[in-house]
């Protein structure tokens, strides 16, 4: 009985440690961080918004970035940036969310781009 009350123990505190692994700068793998700080952020916004402009082709005017005003970001098979994106839509400055992966391979991919509702 002792011998199975071990096991299980040892059990699960193996899994409890598989599940709240944490990454090397402290953040739990698959949680949302603050990443508006971050080298690079304000490249990612501009990227965002570069690839709307392409995915919407000749529609309409393009817009023109502004600044990333918050970020998040979350570990997953690589790092998603979660955005709040300032674009310039005809001169009418207007916030944007976007969420842009950077894969393992280093490699960005715009996942969304929408206008935040107010």
């Amino acid at each position: 009985m002792a011998r199975t009350e071990l096991a299980i123990l040892a059990l699960s505190s193996m899994f409890a440690v598989l599940f709240t692994a944490v990454n090397v700068q402290g953040t739990i793998l698959g949680g949302i961080s603050d990443a508006t700080a971050d080298e690079g952020v304000q490249d990612l916004g501009k990227f965002a918004v570069d690839e709307y402009n392409k995915q919407k082709g000749n529609e309409g005017n393009p817009l023109e970035f502004s600044q990333v005003v918050q970020a998040n970001k979350q570990i997953v098979a690589g790092t998603k940036y979660l955005l709040k994106i300032e674009a310039s839509d005809k001169g009418e400055k207007k916030t944007f969310n976007s969420e842009v992966l950077i894969k393992p391979t280093q490699e960005k991919e715009m996942l969304s781009f929408s206008a935040t509702k107010h």
